[in-house]
């Protein structure tokens, strides 16, 4: 990948997350350069079926090449680690990054795929979105499940995750397809708007889900669906 840098006057900004002690990181304008990425995106990557990463992602995946990952991984290690509030953390492990597309139409969506998810119960994983489409297409949403007061998930609240399929399956009349906004167990605490080149990171053990409001943004073609790299790392 050419021409591959970060935009040398990019703002972090920082916003708490409601209900947390902790920050969500929202950069613009992150590449300098976004042709190398979205040439691989339209041209060279071979998209897996739903799935196949062992996630429940609605939609087709293909890992990003080494030196996105490099430079992702640089820059949370040297610009986000630092700002990290209340933690001494010096080293980050980035896992993997997947160029991501919705292409499952809501009436598809099995149970897990209609509720927010969290990626962890460890507040030390973190969980980024690269947005390489626009705002119309939908950005994220950080959710509270309201039966039990929980916004961050930590290792004693894993029970609470089959709890939450159970209560989903019992109220299918509100939970019928993508989550949007707040519902009888779910209230939408933070949302983040989707904006082309724009990266947000966010503890993984946050419950989370993308905002996709029509069908139309449920298409199998990088050119005109809700694109995205999502990218997860490790901190110690």
């Amino acid at each position: 990948m050419k021409n591959l840098a970060v935009n040398p006057k990019i703002n972090i900004e920082k916003q708490i997350v409601p209900g947390t002690n902790v920050y969500a990181f929202i950069i613009d304008d992150f590449l300098l350069d976004t042709a190398s990425v979205m040439n691989f995106a339209y041209n060279i990557a071979y998209f897996n079926p739903m799935f196949s990463d062992n996630s429940f992602y609605p939609g087709i995946r293909d890992h990003m090449p080494q030196p996105y990952q490099r430079l992702l991984h640089t820059f949370f290690q040297n610009e986000i680690l630092p700002r990290i509030r209340n933690k001494n953390y010096s080293e980050s492990i980035l896992h993997k990054s997947l160029l991501s597309l919705v292409s499952c139409k809501p009436e598809n969506l099995i149970v897990d795929q209609k509720v927010p998810h969290i990626d962890s119960c460890d507040e030390r994983d973190y969980a980024f979105v690269h947005y390489l489409s626009g705002e119309e297409l939908g950005g994220t949403s950080i959710y509270k499940y309201l039966p039990q007061n929980l916004v961050e998930f930590k290792e004693e609240h894993k029970p609470v995750l089959n709890e939450i399929i159970s209560n989903v399956k019992s109220t299918p009349h509100e939970h019928t397809g993508y989550i949007t906004g707040s519902t009888s167990l779910f209230e939408q605490v933070f949302k983040i708007e989707a904006k082309f080149n724009r990266l947000v990171i966010y503890q993984g053990n946050l419950l989370h889900s993308a905002n996709i409001n029509s069908e139309e943004k449920c298409l199998a073609n990088p050119k005109i669906g809700r694109l995205s790299i999502a990218s997860f790392a490790s901190v110690r």
